[in-house]
């Protein structure tokens, strides 16, 4: 009875909300609407009592009433879900900028929990001396094998003032670490890197739009106009997106006042908004260029299509992701959690949508309409039908196999822990010498890594399906020379990839020697992308000659 009754609270009473939400213009309507839900409703609470009290099986009621909410989500957007209390965290930290923790950032790297990046500055694991690397075995008295990555780093949260033990295995330390530390109110930057890059082009990396994004990216331009640049990358490469509202913030920060930056229209009438800048931009004159890929979505999109409906800048990189649906979170009556429900779209001032059609059973959008071409203010060509296409296309990189998989198995990260752990190195402009790409090699057969080529499974499997069907002796002997060349072949591999290693070294041993800005400083000086920014923003005569092209 009390699962019944924690049902309609949690159920009944937010669907009564949203059926006025969206119905509350349409007595009439609503009236239909709610009969229906009541009727429902009753049949789903008979079927919710019958099944643990009948099923042949036992039944965990609460799995149960999970999977009735998740069946009906389902059948919607990917975006509109049911959230628990103990897994508000990711939405915690883009609606306040902050969360209860110790300032890690932890990657499940091999099955183990480590501590991906350096601790954030001064707080209470940087002060502790945790480092990058880490390995944490245990929190406060639970094995961390045990409970797994997710649920690891739920138990290293908590609320600001209390308090967690972490024990940990260090690269070069012969016994376990154990740190007590005082949970605190942690702050996320959004920019985690800003610098001048060429002698003369700020950068400003946004990884996310929280309630900061704005004063962050605003702090970071005023910085950077100290140093006299005479031209900005805004790279939103991965971006995944965030609130709305910083995502305006962030575009008043360059584009003349009273410009429309996006709307959104849904069914209920208080969905339909248009945002518009609203100050004198901070930066609304100089080369811009707006670094965006294929995971560059949502609030991403709305700063990169208002960037390039109104010429202000040129967008270059990949297609974004096309994630142009708008979420509002209702808190459910009765309880702690949360209903995250899609309520808009999102559209740019050209009016170009930037959700991909068919992303429910219900989306109806008629895709001849949404693959119009749109004008920008000079009259430039832009595509509608989901995503932003770049005013100028950078085709991403793409790694072989090998380099995956080293990347899959964490073993250039491992190494740079390892050889910083047992090197000294004051010059921050060191190289990959051959000394230490041997030494690599050494590690990995140190490591017994053993390279497994996607072929030979195919491999493996012909050659049992050669001998269960006799297919004769001749074939498996072929089979098996093939298999040799190929091992031999593998001894090259590493060899002949040395020059994409030593990238991939000199990237994460620059991180664990110099920090983490290092690391994206080189990082950045290969990147193909930033370098046509870089051209870009040098030739005056080009990037205007983008920003008039039509047709």
């Amino acid at each position: 009875m009390n699962k019944n009754r924690r049902f309609i609270l949690t159920f009944l009473l937010p669907m009564l909300f949203l059926m006025g939400l969206f119905f509350g213009t349409n007595n009439a309507k609503s009236k239909s609407i709610l009969s229906v839900i009541r009727e429902n409703l009753t049949i789903f609470g008979e079927i919710y009592k019958a099944i643990p009290d009948r099923y042949v099986d036992e039944v965990d009621s609460e799995r149960l009433f999970q999977a009735a909410i998740n069946g009906m989500l389902s059948t919607l957007d990917p975006y509109t879900t049911y959230i628990e209390q103990e897994d508000q965290h990711d939405l915690q930290i883009i609606t306040q900028g902050n969360y209860g923790g110790v300032g890690l950032l932890l990657s499940n790297r091999n099955g183990m929990v480590t501590v991906g990046d350096p601790p954030f500055l001064n707080t209470p694991a940087a002060r502790a001396g945790i480092r990058e690397g880490d390995i944490i075995i245990k929190v406060d008295d639970t094995l961390t094998s045990q409970i797994g990555f997710d649920e690891t780093a739920r138990s290293v949260r908590g609320p600001a003032g209390t308090e967690v033990t972490l024990t940990i295995i260090r690269e070069g330390e012969g016994k376990e670490l154990v740190f007590t530390l005082i949970r605190e109110k942690i702050t996320i930057d959004d920019v985690d890197y800003s610098g001048i890059l060429n002698n003369d082009i700020g950068y400003i990396r946004l990884i996310r739009f929280s309630k900061n994004a704005g004063s962050e990216v605003s702090r970071a331009i005023e910085e950077l106009k100290t140093k006299n640049m005479k031209g900005l990358i805004l790279d939103l490469r991965s971006n995944p997106g965030g609130l709305l509202d910083a995502a305006v913030d962030v575009s008043d920060l360059f584009l003349p006042q009273n410009l429309t930056i996006v709307s959104t229209r849904g069914r209920a009438n208080n969905s339909i908004h248009t945002f518009q800048s609203e100050r004198k931009p901070q930066y609304g004159e100089g080369p811009l260029v707006v670094l965006v890929d294929q995971y560059s979505a949502s609030a991403s999109e709305i700063v990169a299509g208002a960037i390039q409906d109104h010429d202000r800048g040129i967008v270059v990189g990949d297609t974004t992701f096309g994630k142009g649906l708008v979420q509002s979170v209702i808190t459910l009556q009765g309880t702690n959690a949360l209903l995250k429900i899609t309520t808009a779209k999102y559209y740019t001032p050209s009016g170009r949508c930037i959700q991909t059609s068919n992303y429910s059973e219900w989306d109806r959008a008629d895709t001849t309409v949404d693959n119009l071409i749109y004008q920008t203010d000079s009259g430039r060509s832009v595509q509608g039908g989901g995503g932003i296409a770049p005013d100028i296309i950078i085709e991403p990189l793409l790694l072989n196999d090998l380099l995956l998989d080293l990347q899959r198995k964490s073993l250039p990260f491992n190494f740079a822990v390892h050889y910083a752990s047992t090197h000294s190195v004051t010059d921050s402009n060191f190289q990959v010498t051959n000394a230490i790409f041997q030494e690599f090699i050494d590690y990995l057969r140190e490591k017994e890594y053993d390279y497994r080529h996607p072929l030979e499974s195919s491999l493996n499997i012909f050659r049992n399906e050669a001998v269960q069907n006799g297919y004769g002796n001749v074939l498996i002997e072929d089979i098996n020379r093939f298999q040799q060349s190929l091992n031999r072949s593998k001894e090259d591999m590493i060899t002949n990839n040395s020059e994409n290693i030593r990238k991939l070294l000199s990237q994460e041993l620059s991180t664990k020697l110099f920090g983490k800005e290092k690391g994206v400083e080189i990082n950045l000086q290969d990147d193909p992308a930033v370098q046509k920014a870089f051209d870009l923003i040098n030739n005056t005569a080009l990037y205007a000659s983008i920003l008039r092209q039509s047709g």
